[in-house]
């Protein structure tokens, strides 16, 4: 081991061509069948994903100036940053909160205390820590536009609410209506095939890391592009 004290200002070894951070702008880790998977994205595929949720947001409803709460895993930030720097685009102002029921009292706060006009990323272990601290649901979200993840559209449909369905496919999300009417996601990025009733997904623009029929885990099928989806 050297103890040579590095120069600050020298090029740093094995950087690359001038531009190489806009290549590899953000690491994370993908969650799949296989185990999990180093998840690189470049500024190019953040400003790409960040397109596509100003259309979701734009197709919701989503408008300037009133909160929305954000719902989402650290370690997904990679994935989720561009529907963050689309709220900030957008001038919608947003708190963030984990989808763990440890930080449920955190969306708890959130949902009493300001005028939401949406929640997104409710997860089925947030509602059900909502409901363990007494909350009706109906009462504390009829009010506010609902993106929910898979698990907790039955407790939310029991309650006599209508969320949207926010699919995790792999390193993407999809967007089912209250209609139910199969989810939408970026066609021009991501391709999504079914096998043997599991999702598989393949990238079709140049990303920092790209896919071919990657296993997601995701139980579901495809029709006419959209997917169908295997919730109560």
């Amino acid at each position: 081991m050297s103890n040579e004290i590095p120069d600050i200002n020298a090029p740093l070894a094995g950087r690359g061509a001038p531009g190489e951070l806009a290549s590899r702008w953000a690491i994370g880790l993908l969650r799949l069948p296989g185990g999990c998977q180093a998840y690189t994205v470049s500024l190019r595929d953040i400003e790409r994903d960040t397109a596509w949720a100003r259309r979701v947001f734009e197709r919701i409803g989503i408008r300037p100036g009133r909160p929305l709460h954000l719902i989402g895993t650290g370690c997904d930030n990679e994935i989720l940053w561009p529907y963050e720097n689309a709220l900030i685009a957008m001038k919608v102002p947003f708190g963030v909160a984990e989808p763990v029921a440890i930080d449920a009292p955190r969306t708890d706060m959130f949902l009493r205390r300001f005028r939401l006009q949406a929640v997104m990323g409710l997860s089925g272990e947030i509602v059900e820590a909502l409901l363990a601290l007494g909350r009706d649901l109906r009462a504390l979200l009829a009010d506010s536009t609902l993106l929910a993840l898979p698990d907790a559209l039955p407790r939310l449909r029991a309650a006599g609410l209508a969320p949207w369905t926010m699919l995790p496919v792999g390193p993407m999300f999809a967007f089912e209506s209250p209609e139910r009417d199969g989810a939408c996601y970026d066609e021009t990025e991501w391709l999504v095939e079914e096998q043997a009733g599991e999702l598989l997904l393949t990238s079709l623009a140049p990303r920092a890391t790209p896919f071919v029929r990657l296993r997601t885990g995701v139980r579901g099928g495809v029709s006419e592009r959209r997917i169908r989806l295997d919730t109560p």
